[in-house]
């Protein structure tokens, strides 16, 4: 997985910083991640959660909205709607230069501007929600005691996240006049809801009014042991990885991974020095060197695969001596471990009712393994 930081505009024309996460090869899909309220693509659902994605061959832009993290614009000059609007501006964007979005991912508000943002974009297979609120307004609760002084002011300052946020009259009023009864029921892609029963924030009844609006196919998850903004352990990931088990039957391929029959291709992975990505009959396999050699420990060592194949090696031939020479056998255990550059050593421990004369047949099949390499021109 490697990380590219982009800037996307806005629907006002603003800059939105942007980062995108790639998958080691080539991304079988597209994906967009909006965050929550007063957040950023660094909190921890959206980094999180894109960053595993990638696992599922899926490259995900998250960006930050107008006037928060580090995108341009003024957050009192923004609002639910021109946060769809933003929504709808980085999908045509992301169309433009990479590949066309096929999965929304929203968090919380995000989350809400997502279902509303998914009735007007085309090119989705689906859409995810983690900890969305029914109504975008159950944001007001955040700073529900301080409404008057909008009313009286036209605007009011409170601290959320630790930071100073400017809340607009024309903010509230664009909450209080977004009707989801208008657009849940069009929303007619597959939808998931991944919601915490303990959300102390935006409680579960939120998942299943938006469930009970909207049509087949939906999916409505417990997030169980999640805190709203997914900062336990763990939490974000495993939202991923639902995500990404789910999403996979709704998705188009932008292209066929390349079938390897026998053997196996390796291809450098984008973003690093010694990693590749390696296709073999039965699936992908992710290698990196060691720290110690310069590499960032991100998939299997060659020594790790080559100790794997004399381990495997040794056990299949003693397994099948065993059925020819008819001698019982309940198990075999073997250690490789590597010496030195191109040495290891084996050890091959055989389980049953086994004499040392039918061991010493047995272990005697287990040839050393000879390898010789024929460089193509």
């Amino acid at each position: 997985m490697h990380s590219e930081n982009v800037s996307v505009p806005s629907s006002s024309g603003t800059s939105m910083a942007g980062t995108i996460d790639f998958p080691d090869g080539k991304p079988l899909a597209w994906a967009m991640f909006a965050h929550c309220f007063t957040g950023s693509r660094h909190t921890p659902a959206a980094s999180r959660v894109c960053r595993e994605l990638t696992k599922f061959g899926i490259a995900s832009l998250r960006f930050d909205f107008p006037g928060l993290g580090q995108s341009e614009g003024n957050f009192s000059e923004t609002s639910f709607s021109s946060n769809v609007e933003d929504i709808k501006s980085a999908s045509r964007w992301m169309s433009e230069h990479y590949g066309a979005p096929q999965l929304l991912i929203g968090h919380s508000l995000g989350g809400a501007a997502s279902l509303r943002a998914a009735t007007e974009l085309p090119s989705l297979s689906a859409v995810a929600t983690i900890g969305a609120p029914f109504d975008p307004a159950h944001a007001v609760l955040h700073f529900a005691d301080r409404i008057k002084e909008v009313d009286d002011q036209g605007a009011v300052t409170v601290v959320l996240g630790g930071r100073d946020i400017q809340i607009s009259r024309e903010f509230l009023e664009d909450l209080a006049e977004t009707s989801v009864e208008s657009y849940l029921p069009r929303l007619r892609k597959p939808l998931l809801l991944l919601h915490s029963p303990t959300d102390q924030t935006v409680g579960i009844d939120n998942a299943q009014n938006i469930f009970r609006l909207t049509r087949y196919p939906k999916s409505l998850i417990c997030l169980d042991k999640a805190d709203h903004l997914c900062t336990r352990q763990g939490s974000a990931q495993r939202a991923a990885h639902l995500i990404g088990a789910w999403v996979a039957p709704y998705l188009k391929p932008d292209h066929q991974p390349e079938e390897v029959s026998h053997g196996a291709v390796a291809r450098s992975s984008r973003g690093s020095k010694f990693a590749d990505v390696i296709q073999s009959p039965y699936g992908t396999i992710h290698t990196d060197r060691t720290k110690a050699e310069g590499g960032k420990a991100q998939g299997h060592a060659v020594s790790d695969l080559l100790s794997a194949a004399l381990a495997a090696q040794a056990s299949q031939e003693v397994r099948a001596a065993a059925r020819r020479e008819k001698i019982p056998v309940d198990d075999v255990v073997v250690r490789v471990t590597p010496t030195e550059p191109g040495h290891f050593r084996r050890e091959v421990t055989i389980v049953g009712d086994v004499d040392d004369k039918m061991r010493r047949t047995l272990t005697h099949q287990v040839a050393p393994l000879k390898i010789e390499v024929e460089s193509a021109q």
